[in-house]
C-alpha cells in the first residue's frame, strides 16, 4: 500500500489521534475535503481545489519502510555503543561541570523534531544558569543570522568550558536522544520551537526527517553566519538521504571534530 485516500466530510479539523496517524503512516496521503481543512500540526503539503473539492497531499515517506528500520538499527547499535565507549568521559565531564559551576551537569532544551513534535534535547551544561533566557538580551550582539545565534566570547559560557563547545563534547548526551528515538545520529540539526518562524513552505520538509547530531552543514560549513546556508545544506541531505549518505557523513564529522572545526550549537 502506497497510497492512503480518505474522504473527509463535515469537519474542519481532524482529530489529533487520526492526523498523527496518518503522519506516522509514512506513506502517501491524499484527503478529499468539502471544507478546508485546519491541521494540528507542522508539516509540509500540497493543497488543491478541483470541482469545490479540497485536495490535501502529503508525503512523508522520505525514511521509510526497510530503509528507515535499517537506519533505526544503524542509530541504535551505534549509539549504545558509542554511550559504553564514552561513558568514563561522560563522568568526567559531569563531574567538571559540577565543580565549575554546580549542579545540574546536564539540561534539556525544548527543540522541534520529527513532523513538529517538541522533545527535549539533552546536552552538558556549557553555560551559566538561566543562559537561554538572556538570549533575547544579547540580540543586538548576535553575530549570526535568522534562527542562528553566536556571539565571539559569549560571556554565558562558563569559564574553562569553551573547550566542550569546540570539540562538541557538549554534545554527547544527544546519544541518549537517539536511543529513544526522538534523534537521529545524522539529520538537520533540531531548533527551537521560536526558530520555526523562519520555516518557509520549503523548508517545512525538514520536519519530514528526524533531526540529528550531525548533518552535511556540520562537516562542510558548521560556523556560517548564512541561513541560507543551513537551508541548502538540510535540503540537499533529505533529497539525497540513503544510509550510506549517514556513515559518510559520520565518518567525516569524526575528522571535523578532531580537527577543531566543529563547534557546539
Amino acid at each position: 500500500m502506497n497510497l492512503v485516500v480518505l474522504r473527509i466530510q463535515n469537519t474542519k479539523k481532524l482529530t489529533k489521534e487520526l492526523e498523527e496517524f496518518l503522519i506516522k503512516l509514512n506513506k502517501k496521503v491524499l484527503i478529499i475535503s468539502k471544507e478546508k481543512l485546519v491541521f494540528n500540526s507542522n508539516f509540509i503539503y500540497r493543497q488543491l481545489l478541483v470541482d469545490s473539492n479540497n485536495l490535501y497531499y502529503f508525503n512523508n515517506d522520505i525514511q521509510y519502510g526497510a530503509k528507515f528500520i535499517l537506519k533505526r538499527l544503524f542509530d541504535i547499535i551505534l549509539s549504545l555503543l558509542l554511550i559504553v565507549l564514552l561513558s568514563p568521559l561522560l563522568l568526567i565531564i559531569t563531574v567538571l561541570v559540577r565543580r565549575r559551576d554546580g549542579s545540574p551537569s546536564m539540561i534539556s532544551q525544548k527543540r522541534v523534531g520529527l513532523h513538529g513534535s517538541k522533545f527535549e534535547m539533552y546536552k552538558f551544561r556549557t553555560m551559566y544558569k538561566d543562559a537561554h533566557s538572556k538570549r533575547s538580551d544579547l540580540k543586538d550582539s548576535n553575530e549570526k543570522s535568522g534562527p542562528l545565534f553566536k556571539i565571539t566570547s559569549d560571556p554565558r559560557i562558563i569559564n574553562g568550558l569553551e573547550f566542550l563547545r569546540t570539540y562538541s563534547l557538549d554534545e554527547l548526551p544527544q546519544l541518549f536522544n537517539v536511543l529513544k528515538g526522538n534523534m537521529s545520529l545524522v539529520g538537520p540539526r533540531p531548533l527551537f520551537e521560536e526558530d520555526t518562524e523562519y520555516f518557509d513552505k520549503n523548508y517545512i520538509r525538514r520536519l519530514n526527517v528526524l533531526p540529528g547530531m550531525t548533518g552535511l552543514l556540520q562537516i562542510n560549513e558548521r560556523n556560517t553566519d548564512d541561513f541560507e546556508v543551513w537551508y541548502k545544506y538540510d535540503i540537499e541531505y533529505i533529497d539525497n538521504w540513503s544510509l550510506y549518505l549517514d556513515i559518510k557523513i559520520l565518518l567525516k564529522t569524526f575528522s571535523a571534530v578532531i580537527n577543531k572545526r566543529t563547534t557546539g550549537s
